[in-house]
């Protein structure tokens, strides 16, 4: 056989395979669409459709949870879904919410002309808001009258697909690469274990920020008291109220350190430079907070995220492959039936670097349910009165060196004031026309920090290796498929503490 044959025949096995990956992908997005049961209801179908062309042709798609196909007055989460079958009801006023919350800042960055035309004759731009509540409502209740969709069904419905582009492994013969990232995986893994410590560096870091707030008085076991007996949903989700849970925000806020002080390690807040390109005010350090559950062991758990972002990662030469615009880390507690402590995580903003350190008694499955193993470190002790958890970062890089227990305050500390991550969903763009965006696309991610390691592990099928992205949107492994939002993450990785022998939880 001549080279061009064999060239030919090469080309013929991709293009089958990349059709196959095709016609299975547009199966897997075939879902079933609403049925609208009046005119009424049609005409709030007609709605929604108006306004969302109005927000894709705009490119203000808020990318946190996508649209449920054919129910554009639902959006689809990873939590959620995992409920779906055990309080159908429930789960559809609480996909519903999420579609509120999320046109908020859809119709809060549409420019003004654009949310006028959609308004109602000589009626502000809260018209718009208001008419897409009372449709949504309209809608919400025509579905929870039917009996459909049910549970599994709603399941799929809600669940969104995964973070991972299918014909990019396809491409990149994935089955033959994946043995290839999964030796450099652990090769990194393992030189993470050798360098790190659960103890303060010997060298003090030259820059350390603190939370901007009065110490709490409650102790530990208050703290935890606060989540024992915190009312729970219908889907078993502790739900402390909202000054309860400010102040669990307060007392779990970490220290942060880092080893030099240069503009690319100062913490701050981010923003749009200029209407191409966001950056970060190092004037202004914040750290972004949000709140979130999973299930473990058959029951629900509370965790506490806070996210913070730096300029850049700096490139060290020219054939630095992970330097970029934009870098931050996400710390997570997940807080257990008892409110105590379970598990601290930390990641890169880029979904990368995934870092678990257990608390006792939380141990370890002897083989984890990831294609890729996490990455499981030894955490230092619970902080008591007047200690706080502390993270000592390196320089430029910002990988976690060190976790440790410090001081509550420090008088050379800087302060950094605590926000809610969904203030990055709507930041000034435009000053001069009064125009906002989200820090993130509609597709998660952010403008302007790509890496040039995409060159390399685009084939892993992560779009966008090293990439800045927002929450709900990051896949944590490049074997193997892993979310940080799996809701089901901790039961493929870890012993349940209150399992009984016969599995059931108490």
């Amino acid at each position: 056989m001549s080279v061009l044959s064999r060239k030919r025949k090469f080309a013929r096995w991709l293009l089958l395979l990349l059709a196959g990956a095709s016609v299975l992908s547009a199966g897997c997005a075939s879902r079933p669409v609403m049925q609208p049961p009046g005119s009424t209801e049609q005409a709030c179908l007609d709605f929604y459709q108006a306004v969302d062309r109005a927000v894709e042709e705009h490119g203000v798609r808020d990318g946190a949870a996508p649209p449920v196909p054919g129910y554009p007055f639902l959006r689809q989460d990873r939590e959620l879904a995992s409920f779906a079958a055990d309080a159908r009801n429930d789960t559809l006023e609480q996909l519903h919410a999420l579609d509120r919350q999320a046109r908020r800042w859809e119709l809060a960055n549409l420019p003004r002309p654009a949310r006028r035309s959609l308004a109602l004759p000589a009626a502000q731009d809260q018209a718009v808001q208001d008419a897409l509540d009372r449709c949504g409502g309209l809608l919400l209740a025509a579905v929870l009258r039917s009996d459909s969709p049910g549970g599994e069904e709603l399941a799929a419905l809600a669940r969104p697909g995964d973070e991972y582009i299918g014909w990019h492994r396809v491409a990149g013969v994935y089955p033959i690469s994946r043995w290839f990232i999964r030796a450099g995986v652990a090769r990194w893994q393992q030189g993470v274990r050798d360098d790190f410590a659960a103890m303060p560096p010997e060298r003090p870091a030259e820059l350390r920020y603190q939370p901007a707030l009065a110490e709490s008085a409650a102790t530990p076991s208050q703290l935890a008291g606060l989540v024992e007996s915190a009312p729970r949903d219908a889907f078993d989700r502790p739900m402390p109220s909202r000054a309860q849970m400010q102040l669990l925000l307060a007392a779990y806020a970490p220290v942060i350190e880092i080893e030099r002080d240069e503009t690319h390690n100062r913490l701050g807040t981010p923003a749009w430079m200029d209407q191409e390109l966001p950056g970060v005010l190092v004037d202004e350090p914040r750290v972004y907070h949000y709140v979130d559950h999973a299930r473990f062991g058959g029951r629900g758990v509370l965790r506490l995220n806070y996210v913070f972002w730096f300029s850049a990662r700096p490139r060290d030469h020219f054939l630095d492959l992970l330097g970029g615009r934009l870098d931050g880390m996400t710390v997570r507690w997940t807080l257990g039936p008892d409110g105590m402590p379970l598990l601290l995580e930390t990641m890169h903003n880029c979904g990368c670097y995934h870092q678990h350190y257990p608390f006792r008694p939380l141990r370890p499955l002897e083989r984890a349910d990831y294609a890729e193993p996490p990455l499981v470190l030894p955490a230092p002790a619970l902080p008591g009165s007047g200690q706080r958890l502390t993270l000592s970062l390196e320089d430029g890089t910002h990988y976690v060196k060190a976790v440790y227990l410090s001081g509550a305050t420090e008088s050379h500390a800087r302060d950094y004031l605590l926000e809610a991550y969904d203030r990055l969903r709507s930041l000034e763009w435009n000053t001069e026309g009064g125009g906002r965006r989200s820090l993130f696309g509609g597709d998660g991610l952010v403008r302007g920090t790509e890496r040039r390691e995409r060159w390399l592990f685009w084939v892993s099928g992560v779009p966008e290796p090293g990439a800045m992205r927002q929450r709900g949107r990051h896949a944590t492994a490049f074997v193997g498929k892993r979310h940080f939002d799996d809701p089901d993450l901790l039961d493929r990785i870890y012993h349940a503490p209150w399992r009984n022998g016969d599995g059931r939880a108490p």
